[in-house]
């Protein structure tokens, strides 16, 4: 059986009877059940909870097997059927209402109650929609009537014949009026709830997407049956682009997406291009739809609100849309719900832009002042590496200035030994040559001359004497030397390119640093092996690249002394080879390693670095290795590398041009 929608075989009671009745005819069974009700919605229980509660009581209170709740959904063209008693109590029914135009759903809602025989013929017509329990006999249907619509129905039926009193209808009525406060109450709660929820996003700076998603979740919970969406202006201002459309069909969704903003551009492009909402109850007969109609239905698409929200200086920003599977009318909440949503996603939108733009500044002042700061930096380090060379330019200056004049001082007496030398030499072969003639015509000694020679070794003096005069002179020639290659270390006549033979410098260094190759504790020496190739002469700063050579040299020998232990334990010798080649008839390659006990990766990194060093404090200033790389790669447009891996020993190689240009 079913209920009948249209006039005939119903009894009609006046809304207002209740509100104007006091009460008199209401017994106090009816009175208790209306304050037990009111009670339990006050008391903020679940809708759901508060229906049950409401079927079960009112069963109880009017005697009847079967009570039901049926509410509306948004777009007044569904019933679903939220509580029951007798009939599938615990099963959510859904029916949509067969009704295709406005002026239909409108007489449909006209109806406020009806006592209803359901077997009469009239229940048996077409237009009947929902099915009576299939015992029943006389059933009362009452409109649950919001503010602005009608929000639902609570029906009863009997299984025999019911005569229900006016008493009955206004206790369904009262019982209807706490439960359309009820309905309406939540739903402002929710919105206050969707709007603080919200709102604490927009706070906390989640995505703005993510936002506006969340926003249309929270309200299609308030909207059944409905689409909830948002378009938002792109940086042209002439498109929409989808903003969230967490439940639109998928295939209109990107459809809109691009939507011009304009007249007659369905809801969004045009309230977007009016700056005013727009309401079109029917997309089948709205010429704002008629270059998107048959899209539009294609997806069940047939009704859409939509409305623009905006900047604080009136900007359009996007908007905010509705849509519904039926033709339909906005009502008070659907407004509500528009303009709580467009203000949501006006405070939305600004909050992220001012966001985006402090970022943005923020992100710039961050670049600038990271540049700024690396422009610090690397003129601090510029800076630190001039008064590094600086310091270290003075010291060899220094050394080279004492060492020119020690080898001054040194060279004036070993040139006059040197000079004299030959002299005392030539005299020493006369007075011999004496001897000899004086022992061949005097061949008869008196005792005394014979006793002297004899206590002097006469023969093997003058054997030795000339011997002793010869090593007089190479240790002249030796010092000689000495002195010429502190002078040609030093270099300070040579402060600009030369062409000079690199061989020379590196051994040159190699008689300065002779003195430190000796190990303690019976270790052997350190020993240098060196496979010079063929050479030309090389165009460059030869003072600076002799520290070159110094301090890598040096290291060299300091690594193989820290490594003590391994000497003493194996029948290793400590070495230093250095292998001269040239590189592509180009450059000049210049290799000198060690085998010592090698340096870390991570010290590797680092060994250029001014400053760096992992010798003891006092021991070494961290510089010498800096500044020969800037010597070798800034003034001789070269290369320094560093190859080493632990327990294999570390090898520097220096790479630099036979040619420079001297402006470099």
């Amino acid at each position: 059986m079913n209920l009948h929608l249209g006039a005939s075989n119903k009894t009609t009671y006046s809304n207002n009877k209740w509100q104007n009745d006091d009460n008199a005819s209401m017994n106090f069974s009816y009175q208790a059940a209306v304050n037990l009700i009111g009670q339990k919605a006050l008391s903020g229980l679940e809708l759901s909870d508060l229906f049950q509660n409401t079927v079960t009581l009112v069963a109880q209170i009017l005697n009847v097997k079967y009570s039901r709740i049926w509410q509306i959904l948004s777009d007044s063209n569904a019933l679903r059927k939220v509580a029951s008693i007798g009939d599938k109590a615990l099963e959510i029914d859904f029916h949509e209402i067969n009704i295709t135009t406005i002026e239909q759903q409108q007489k449909w809602l006209e109806n406020t109650q009806q006592i209803l025989n359901c077997n009469t013929p009239d229940c048996q017509t077409e237009d009947l929609i929902i099915s009576c329990p299939p015992d029943s006999v006389t059933g009362l249907s009452v409109l649950i009537q919001g503010a602005s619509k009608p929000l639902g129905f609570l029906e009863v039926y009997a299984t025999e014949t019911r005569n229900f009193s006016p008493d009955d209808v206004h206790f369904l009525q009262s019982v209807t009026h706490i439960l359309a406060t009820a309905i309406e109450r939540k739903r402002s709660e929710a919105l206050v709830y969707t709007q603080s929820q919200v709102l604490e996003q927009v706070a906390f700076g989640v995505n703005l997407y993510e936002i506006f998603n969340n926003l249309c979740v929270l309200l299609e919970q308030q909207l059944p049956g409905a689409y909830c969406s948002i378009l938002v202006v792109d940086q042209d201002k002439r498109r929409l682009r989808g903003g969230a459309a967490p439940t639109l069909p998928e295939e209109f969704a990107k459809g809109v997406d691009g939507l011009m903003i304009g007249e007659c551009s369905g809801s969004c492009g045009t309230a977007a291009y009016r700056g005013d909402s727009v309401f079109v109850n029917d997309i089948a007969n709205d010429p704002l739809w008629a270059d998107f109609r048959d899209f539009a239905l294609s997806h069940n698409i047939k009704a859409c609100w939509s409305s623009p929200f905006v900047s604080q200086t009136g900007e359009v920003l996007g908007t905010f849309a509705i849509s519904h599977k039926f033709p339909c009318h906005p009502t008070r909440h659907h407004l509500e719900i528009l303009k709580t949503a467009t203000h949501i996603a006006s405070i939305a939108t600004e909050t992220y832009r001012a966001a985006m733009a402090l970022q943005k500044a923020n992100d710039e002042l961050e670049i600038k002042v990271a540049e700024r700061t690396s422009e610090l930096s690397k003129a601090l380090l510029d800076l630190q590496k001039a008064q590094a060379q600086l310091v270290h330019s003075e010291k060899m200056s220094g050394l080279g200035q004492m060492v020119a004049g020690v080898a001054h001082e040194i060279n004036n007496p070993v040139s006059f030994i040197a000079g004299n030398l030959e002299y005392a030499n030539q005299y020493i072969d006369d007075l011999l040559d004496l001897i000899a003639v004086y022992q061949d015509e005097y061949p008869e000694l008196t005792p005394a001359v014979a006793a002297k020679i004899k206590s002097i070794d006469l023969e093997y003096l003058c054997n030795d004497l000339p011997k002793l005069v010869g090593s007089m002179k190479a240790g002249a020639e030796r010092i000689t030397d000495i002195v010429l290659g502190l002078r040609n270390f030093s270099r300070l006549d040579e402060a600009k390119i030369k062409s000079v033979d690199i061989h020379e410098g590196i051994d040159n260094t190699l008689m300065i640093l002779n003195h430190q190759l000796a190990l303690p504790n019976k270790i052997p020496d350190i020993q240098i092996i060196k496979e010079y190739g063929q050479l030309p002469k090389v165009s460059c700063y030869v003072n600076q690249l002799n520290q070159v050579f110094m301090n890598i040299i040096n290291n060299a020998i300091y690594a193989l002394k820290e490594n003590m232990e391994c000497w003493q334990s194996s029948t290793k010798i400590p070495t230093i080879q250095i292998k001269t080649s040239v590189v592509d008839n180009q450059r000049i390659l210049i290799s000198i390693k060690d085998n010592g006990s090698g340096i870390k990766l991570e010290v590797q990194e680092q060994i250029f670095n001014p400053f760096f060093t992992t010798k003891p404090v006092g021991q070494g200033t961290g510089l010498g290795l800096s500044i020969s790389y800037q010597i070798v790669v800034e003034k001789h447009q070269g290369k320094l590398n560093c190859i080493s891996a632990l327990g294999e020993g570390t090898e520097f190689q220096i790479e630099i041009p036979m040619q420079m240009l001297s402006s470099h």
